[in-house]
């Protein structure tokens, strides 16, 4: 089983990944999983969210499968700056040269700015002047001013995108037919119930 990495750090924003979760979470409508989550972090010392939940990781940066990798998920947090992140940010570097998916919503994307990672390929944030604040940043011919973005394995989102970054992700990754992406986005933008029994339906359809 292929493992989603997710980069736990201090005042991460936790309604940024609900999305993510909860498309992972329905995986058991299917024969079998494709992706387990593991939770990635400096240590295995708890880290506090922005909501003041205290998570512990699963593994350290330097325990990471590469080989068994198929994405690194960054959520948003106040604290990419600091050069602890380093390490994560040199991973996703190379997630990205393997032809590995990296996604990065809010905040992350000052991690990916500082690292250059921005500086070629399309990409979105909160603002280009958000990111533009950071020396290392000088991709602004490559910003798209809009919620989510997706260029190759790169998906960055700023901190209004969190459902259709999601999407992208699983996408990106397969996970599901089309027809179910389709339904599972339409039901949780609009919530309206027709969506919810076609993304029932397809899964049904799937099994048969």
């Amino acid at each position: 089983m292929k493992k989603i990495y997710m980069y736990l750090l201090d005042t991460m924003a936790d309604w940024e990944h609900g999305y993510l979760l909860q498309g992972l979470t329905l995986q058991g409508m299917k024969e079998t999983s494709s992706f387990e989550l593991v939770t990635v972090g400096i240590s295995k010392e708890p880290v506090t969210t922005a909501g003041g939940l205290k998570i512990i990781p699963d593994i350290c940066v330097n325990e990471m499968d590469e080989e068994q990798a198929a994405a690194l998920v960054l959520i948003g947090a106040d604290t990419w700056m600091e050069d602890q992140h380093q390490p994560i940010l040199k991973r996703a570097a190379s997630f990205l040269e393997t032809g590995k998916t990296v996604a990065a919503i809010c905040g992350a994307t000052l991690g990916l700015a500082k690292q250059g990672i921005l500086n070629r390929y399309q990409h979105t944030s909160n603002a280009l002047f958000y990111l533009q604040s950071i020396d290392t940043y000088n991709g602004s011919s490559y910003y798209i001013d809009k919620v989510a973005v997706i260029d190759q394995n790169l998906i960055t989102a700023s901190s209004a995108g969190s459902l259709l970054w999601a999407k992208y992700i699983m996408e990106n990754l397969k996970l599901y037919s089309e027809q179910t992406l389709d339904a599972w986005y339409r039901y949780f933008s609009t919530g309206q119930v027709e969506y919810f029994e076609k993304l029932i339906a397809s899964f049904n359809e799937e099994i048969q």
